[in-house]
């Protein structure tokens, strides 16, 4: 039940993020071509949107599926199967515990910074990288922890 919901979770905020990227570049088509006064924010905020969205996105893929060859992979024997998913989900973790600690430390360093247009703290757009490495994180530990170990 818990795992639904934080994977509905992740997807939801995904849909919704893209959902606001693509109004706020539509909208700036809009004020571009037909009003002819462009919004002064709309990039700004796109940037913003696209890079949560990259983040929250790339937590989705089950850790390891993206990463590894599925040719080779099936040639495998079970246990060698086995002993390759933990360590691709290992290289998962630690990578994304580097973005989580680094995110957090560029979002702190960024946090009386604010951007030219919006005029909002640099930390808003830097957060994303720690969120999606915590979430990239879970994801990957569920896959060490899971029933038998590994998921298949």
């Amino acid at each position: 039940m818990i795992r639904r919901v934080y994977s509905n979770m992740e997807e939801g905020l995904s849909i919704c993020l893209v959902g606001a990227l693509c109004i706020v570049v539509t909208l700036q088509v809009f004020c571009r071509l037909v009003i002819r006064q462009p919004l002064a924010w709309s990039e700004e905020l796109a940037t913003i949107l696209f890079v949560w969205t990259t983040m929250i996105g790339s937590s989705l893929p089950e850790a390891g599926r993206a990463l590894r060859v599925e040719l080779l992979h099936r040639r495998l024997p079970d246990g060698l199967r086995r002993l390759a998913r933990m360590l691709v989900a290992l290289l998962v973790i630690v990578f994304s515990l580097i973005l989580l600690i680094q995110g957090a430390k560029m979002a702190m360093l960024n946090v009386r910074v604010v951007t030219p247009a919006m005029e909002i703290s640099r930390a808003i757009p830097f957060a994303a990288v720690p969120v999606g490495g915590l979430l990239m994180t879970l994801r990957a530990s569920r896959c060490l922890c899971g029933p038998s170990g590994v998921r298949r």
